[in-house]
């Protein structure tokens, strides 16, 4: 125990000096001072996260069972190579060609949690093995993708710092993106998505002569990409068509290209009803080409719905609701709509266990409707057609997530993780303007 505090403080105060130097990372108006403070809640919070999924969750699928699985397969490694290396490549072949959006045992296949499994491996090899050791090095990985959230949000929506810090530290927020779960991993791929595209834009679309494109934005964009897919890979379903949006609405706007006289009329428009009328058609092809491989985007539902209900059967999930009732057509979907929205705005808890997580968890869920209302007025005091586009992206990404959570998920307690997602991005605009409102203009 005294090693790992001691080595625990060697690597604190030599990663503190490190970050306190960074420039290209941190925004123009945050103090060194300010960056090592926000990195310390981040570390803070992912200790308290494990330790609460320790002591209240020890056999459920979360960093814990990451870190030991991390432990034996190293071990594996050390007492048969050849024998580990062979279990990889099957995993991988199964994971990755076999069952790439399957449902066996899952909601949606992915790899996920191989990616974590492997950076513990990797974290192990500096700490000893010791998960709490891990959390320092977890939350300098996905540090430079909270900076770039906030250099991206002040570029598109001018959001000071201080908002920002207040809005990452939001109690939802700052206890699942901070704890060592790939979601937080996915919050820093999406974070790199975002602003390296909007960069990219930016120096494709600049009126100055001889810009050229981008090739370190680039590069970032592609491994997003390949870290979105490797993570949760259903999202690319969801992000594909509003990023496609997000380019062909900047680029139909510069009037570079020749269209007929009713397409130039559109291109006259603002940014923001470009983008949607963008989302719109790339939306009709995504539905078009799903009719000629023979996918039914309604079928995918009925079964993500039944497979995360089987899981939580095989879980034996406390918190376990009955399926919402769907039929493969377009008019029980919208039936089921009030029911499955307000599951995921109420999040019901059937089993009514830990009364005190009950009570935080039902008192971050007012927090994040307050806000919602709060980013819902603002949005119409601000016309939807002046918003940024990467500000309807997120909305796009936000609320189709949810409806999909309330239509297939299950299990509350997996509710509330992964609407963490969604919280995250529809809570920034609430949270701006009662800054800018409340904070700001009162000189507090």
């Amino acid at each position: 125990m005294n090693w790992t505090i001691g080595l625990a403080g060697i690597y604190l105060v030599a990663i503190c000096w490190w970050i306190s130097h960074w420039k290209r990372f941190r925004p123009a108006d945050m103090s060194a001072f300010i960056l090592i403070l926000f990195f310390l809640s981040r570390v803070a919070m992912a200790v308290f996260y494990g330790w609460i999924h320790r002591r209240y969750y020890p056999g459920f699928n979360d960093s814990w069972k990451s870190f030991h699985q991390a432990v034996t397969l190293a071990s594996w490694w050390h007492r048969n190579p050849q024998g580990f290396w062979q279990y990889v490549h099957i995993r991988l072949n199964y994971l990755l060609y076999q069952d790439f959006l399957g449902v066996h045992h899952t909601f949606w296949q992915s790899s996920g949690n191989y990616v974590m499994i492997v950076l513990q491996m990797i974290f192990n090899l500096f700490s000893g093995s010791s998960y709490y050791l891990n959390c320092l090095f977890f939350s300098l990985l996905t540090l430079p993708g909270w900076l770039r959230f906030m250099q991206l949000y002040r570029a598109v929506a001018h959001m000071p710092v201080r908002a920002t810090w207040i809005w990452f530290h939001l109690p939802g927020v700052w206890f699942w993106f901070s704890g060592m779960h790939k979601d937080a991993l996915v919050l820093m791929c999406l974070s790199l998505l975002g602003y390296h595209t909007h960069r990219l834009l930016q120096h494709l679309f600049s009126d100055k002569a001889g810009v050229r494109l981008s090739v370190g934005d680039s590069v970032w964009i592609v491994f997003s990409w390949i870290g979105v897919l490797l993570l949760k890979n259903f999202l690319v379903l969801l992000l594909l068509p509003a990023w496609l949006a997000w380019l062909t609405s900047v680029f139909l706007k510069t009037g570079k290209l020749r269209l007929p006289r009713v397409a130039n009329r559109l291109t006259r428009s603002a940014e923001g009803s470009l983008f949607i009328f963008c989302l719109a058609g790339w939306l009709l092809v995504g539905m078009l080409m799903s009719r000629g491989f023979q996918l039914h985007p309604l079928q995918i539902i009925i079964e993500r719905q039944q497979a995360f209900y089987r899981v939580g059967l095989e879980l034996g999930a406390h918190s376990l609701l009955s399926p919402i009732p769907l039929m493969p057509d377009w008019l029980s979907l919208l039936k089921a709509l009030p029911q499955a929205v307000w599951r995921v705005l109420s999040l019901p808890d059937p089993a009514h266990r830990h009364a005190l997580l009950q009570l935080s968890v039902q008192l971050n869920n007012v927090i994040f409707l307050l806000l919602l209302i709060a980013a819902i007025w603002s949005a119409s005091v601000r016309k939807i057609h002046q918003v940024h586009p990467w500000l309807l992206f997120s909305y796009w990404l936000a609320l189709s997530y949810l409806l999909m959570i309330g239509y297939t998920v299950c299990i509350t307690g997996a509710m509330v993780r992964y609407r963490a997602l969604a919280e995250f991005f529809l809570t920034a605009p609430g949270v701006d303007m009662l800054y800018k409102k409340c904070i700001k203009k009162n000189n507090i």
